[in-house]
């Protein structure tokens, strides 16, 4: 379990129920780029880089 998960103030039943829908969206994510490809998939690191470099400078400065 995540320390934020973990030192957060939720009841642990809804604890438990955030680290299965954390796990289920990360192994569907999963799934979702294996069938894409290398090709696709270093598109879409690109595509993500270009959101969050972005959003991450600005909460730098």
């Amino acid at each position: 379990m995540s320390d934020l998960i973990h030192d957060s103030k939720l009841p642990e039943d809804k604890k438990h129920t955030l680290i299965l829908l954390i796990q289920t969206m990360l192994n569907d994510v999963n799934k979702q780029i294996t069938h894409l490809g290398i090709n696709n998939y270093m598109k879409l690191q690109e595509d993500i880089a270009k959101i969050l470099v972005p959003i991450i400078e600005d909460k730098m400065e």
